[in-house]
């Protein structure tokens, strides 16, 4: 049995100190669940809208709220906790005038709940959307692709899904 080694009185490292600056970006926000929410929520309100939309867009409190998801019980204890929410956000004065513009507007502002402002709700789901879903990663003669594709490139593109290298420097051998 291989020998303890001794605890020093005065260890240099304290257990409990902080290493290093935090990151950038709001604490405990992840991008890509805001985005999935915001998704699930446009599905939720293109399906519910037909019986709710009419009483949210009239309501004046957060009970009247609540009383146009009773119609639907499903999604009440989803959306009666932020009820005071949906009437900020339906009150604000870019809301749409369109039904689906209205749908995805509300959905985007709800998704970051009350932990970010549904303007921060909104742009963060808009860049995520923005940015491309599948990227080349490595490039020579052969790539390797975000889709899974590892082989050759054709015209410095992936063959597979036709994505094209992010930022990488076009290079030849005989510069």
């Amino acid at each position: 049995m291989p020998n303890r080694k001794k605890v020093g009185k005065n260890p240099r490292i304290p257990l409990d100190s902080i290493l290093g600056k935090k990151g950038r970006g709001q604490p405990g926000v992840i991008r890509s669940e805001i985005v999935g929410r915001a998704d699930n929520y446009r599905g939720i309100f293109s399906s519910i809208w037909d019986t709710v939309g009419g009483q949210l867009l009239q309501a004046k409190s957060k009970e009247d709220v609540i009383k146009a998801f009773e119609l639907e019980a499903h999604y009440k204890s989803e959306f009666a906790p932020i009820a005071g929410l949906i009437l900020i956000v339906m009150r604000e004065n870019k809301f749409p005038k369109k039904q689906e513009a209205q749908i995805n507007f509300l959905a985007d502002s709800l998704a970051g709940r009350e932990w970010i402002s549904p303007r921060r709700s909104r742009d963060i789901c808009e860049a995520e959307r923005k940015k491309p879903k599948n990227y080349i990663i490595r490039q020579d003669f052969y790539i390797e692709c975000s889709c899974g594709y590892e082989g050759p490139a054709y015209r410095k593109a992936c063959p597979k899904c036709g994505a094209v290298s992010l930022d990488l420097p076009n290079f030849s051998l005989f510069s």
